[in-house]
């Protein structure tokens, strides 16, 4: 037997109490001569040895009342009757690691450290003695899923340890933090004799990313808490990751090349030669294994390969390392591309002329398609030019057959104009202003900005002014759009050679005007060397929308004739294109968000997981404004969903795993150190070791209650003595 609270046994001393009590209200007899008395001496003889057995009866009684109450307060506790129905209540709260970084399997075992995991998680359950509560949790950078409140069911508790926990294996990034703190807030409301947290996890230093954070919630936390972690797997080995998959190429067409970036890291501690990286496409290999010869470690390479897709529409495109590391997740990354056959660009010209050379859309003509005039009509980018007039008079539905709309130094038009080119923007198209001498650019920040919230910004002044010495050039590195970040890689030329004579101030100033008509605020793409935005973007609807500082021409500056060019007009209509595919592309975590139209509405949509064997999540289709959005946030490993709407062709995104999870550095010696002053710190390599330091921890079933009750009963049964002893005899 222990106690709880041992101090308390000095409470024992108070036994004094009633003896004293006792020998101080002893009789005392005053002896007188009297004849008569010796007839009673008898009698009275009789009398006090009863008097003696009743005081002796109370005294015993109280010295009783007083230790049970001494020992009730000492909180005793055995450990022998933890397995009767009466032994100790716990809650427990176990928290088990399902990060990305617990798929990986250690040399010598076929076992995941998930699977590790749940095994010591299930290790703790039973342990637990009879009548006590726990919650299984499944965590990873969120408050975790599974059994999330302490549950007095712990067949249910051992069951979702045991059973096919796939589902609660993610491939998401670690941060143990939210699930700490929501553990400890839950055994806090919890009354219990004793109380537990339990940490199950795989010691790699990115879940304690908020290792401070953590530090203080132990330390905090209530003194009746105690906390164990438990470090599942072995000391990290070698591991080869492909970190990275990113296209590079900014219009994707059937039978062209498709420009890859693949970046491949060694996190171990030895040279990797010799790395074969496969592709593959639409889950078929193409094409023979590019290797990397060495790969230092510590070190990541990023290669170049090139892809041809067969056909317009969706495509998977992959790659992985054959025959790698037990870690098989990070091994490979897959990428939805959507393929086109042929799309087309409308030119608006704002001051048409009949020298073809001196257009105002003149270089973006040939920007857009840069062959010769026989091999146009074969070329996957076209490109109409319209004057004005002509865009006033077209259609609708002739409107919708281009996926972008370039406005060159064009210099106003009707509202109704206006009109029909947001909607063509809202539903997915794109348009590009440019400006120049000819626009009136009070009617632009009117009609386009602050009216209808077209435009992301307003036209300032003239820059460089008349007075202003200013040369204006653009940024010469930093590049973090998309749009330009080709150019971070030196191989790719250089933007510092554009020289710009005149350009507009571009004014981030916030869209006002209903709120169905505001825009996101906008990003600026590019600037010049004063800061000043040189190009900026925003989204609209289902479109986007880029406004240029500067001409479309050579009348301000050099850009259209510099390398540059081509590939910066390439890329604006490339994500004009990506723009409707938003979203295919994710990460593990993120939510899947899909617009639609409004037919849409409240129908059933079916989601199929990677591997999911056919079994898909139904979700409804929920109305956004005018049209319907799809959203789904199960979104838990990495691979190819699929999306199937009736009346739709399935549509498939993919989610890829953050590539920190591929990094396998553990906790550093010091934070271990650290942590074992506020947990009980275990490495779980074998069966039975964190239920022999459960045990050896816990003091066993608290015996209070029944001396605290023992202490009542005898209380009322010396009231009732003593009112039965004190009556005259």
């Amino acid at each position: 037997m222990s106690f709880l609270n041992s101090a308390m046994l000095f409470g024992m001393a108070a036994l004094a109490i009633p003896i004293i009590v006792h020998l101080l209200n002893r009789r005392r007899f005053k002896k007188l001569p009297w004849a008569a008395m010796r007839f009673l001496q008898v009698s009275l003889e009789r009398n006090q040895r009863r008097m003696k057995v009743e005081d002796w009866i109370l005294l015993l009684l109280r010295l009783a009342i007083v230790a049970l109450l001494a020992l009730a307060l000492a909180r005793p506790a055995a450990a022998w009757l933890d397995s009767q129905s009466l032994g100790s209540k716990i809650a427990s709260s176990i928290i088990i690691d399902s990060s990305g970084s617990m798929t990986r399997k250690d040399q010598g075992t076929d076992k995941t450290r998930f699977d590790l995991a749940r095994e010591f998680g299930s290790e703790a359950v039973t342990a637990l003695p009879r009548g006590s509560a726990a919650s299984v949790i499944f965590a990873a950078n969120s408050t975790g899923s599974g059994i999330t409140e302490p549950t007095h069911d712990l067949v249910r508790a051992e069951k979702i340890l045991s059973g096919d926990n796939s589902a609660n294996l993610t491939n998401r990034s670690s941060d143990l933090m939210p699930a700490v703190k929501a553990a400890l807030a839950s055994l806090e409301s919890r009354s219990a004799a004793q109380k537990e947290l339990i940490l199950i996890t795989d010691g790699d230093a990115n879940a304690w990313n908020q290792f401070e954070s953590i530090m203080r919630s132990l330390e905090s936390a209530p003194e009746d808490i105690r906390s164990v972690i438990a470090l599942v797997g072995q000391t990290p080995g070698e591991n080869l990751a492909i970190t990275r998959l990113a296209q590079n190429t900014p219009v994707a067409a059937v039978g062209q090349p498709v420009r890859l970036a693949v970046e491949v890291s060694n996190f171990g501690s030895i040279d990797a030669d010799d790395i074969p990286i496969q592709l593959i496409i639409n889950g078929n290999p193409s094409g023979d294994p590019v290797e990397i010869e060495s790969l230092p470690p510590g070190e990541a390479r990023t290669l170049t390969l090139f892809a041809q897709l067969p056909s317009p529409g969706l495509h998977q495109i992959g790659v992985s390392i054959p025959g790698n590391d037990a870690s098989s997740t990070d091994d490979s990354r897959v990428l939805v591309v959507r393929a086109i056959e042929k799309e087309r660009a409308l030119l608006i010209d704002g001051l048409p002329s009949r020298n073809p050379t001196d257009a105002e859309t003149f270089f973006l003509e040939n920007a857009l398609v840069p062959v010769p005039p026989e091999l146009k009509d074969s070329f996957f980018l076209g490109a109409d030019r319209m004057t004005v007039a002509g865009l006033e008079e077209i259609k609708e539905p002739e409107l919708t057959q281009y996926r972008a709309v370039f406005l060159a130094n064009v210099q106003d038009f009707s509202s109704e104009v206006t009109t029909k080119l947001k909607k063509f923007i809202v539903n997915g198209g794109g348009l590009i202003v440019f400006p120049g001498n000819n626009i009136n650019a009070s009617w632009y920040n009117s009609e386009l900005h602050k009216k209808n919230g077209i435009l992301p910004a307003e036209f300032g002044e003239i820059i460089p002014g008349k007075n202003d010495e200013t040369k204006l050039t653009l940024q010469a590195s930093g590049y973090d759009h998309p749009l330009v970040e080709l150019w971070n890689d030196p191989g790719a030329g250089t933007l510092a050679e554009v020289n710009i004579h005149q350009a507009y101030e571009l004014l981030l100033t916030p869209v006002t005007g209903q709120p169905s008509q505001s825009m996101p605020a906008a990003r600026v793409v590019l600037r010049y060397n004063t800061g000043s935005p040189a190009i900026v973007e925003s989204d609209l609807g289902l479109g986007k929308v880029y406004q240029f500082s500067t001409t479309a021409d050579t009348e301000w500056n050099n850009l259209p004739v510099q390398p540059a060019f081509l590939p910066i007009v390439h890329r604006v209509f490339g994500s004009v294109l990506a723009r409707g595919d938003a979203g295919l592309n994710i990460s593990v975590g993120d939510s899947f968000v899909r617009r639609g139209p409004a037919e849409w509405k409240n129908k059933k949509a079916q989601i199929y997981k990677p591997n999911s064997g056919g079994i898909g999540d139904k979700i409804t289709i929920a109305a956004d404004g005018d049209g319907s959005r799809i959203t789904y946030d199960a979104v838990q490993t990495a691979g190819v969903y699929e999306l199937s709407v009736p009346g739709m062709l399935p549509l498939t995104f993919a989610a890829t795993a953050d590539p920190n999870e591929s990094n396998p550095e553990p906790l550093s010696e010091a934070q271990i150190q650290r942590l074992k002053g506020v947990a009980d710190i275990i490495y779980a390599t074998a069966g039975g070791q964190l239920s022999e330091l459960l045990d050896r921890q816990r003091s066993g079933t608290e015996l209070w209650p029944f001396f605290l009750l023992a202490a009542g009963l005898l209380a009322i049964i010396e009231l009732f003595l003593s009112q039965r002893f004190s009556q005259e005899k």
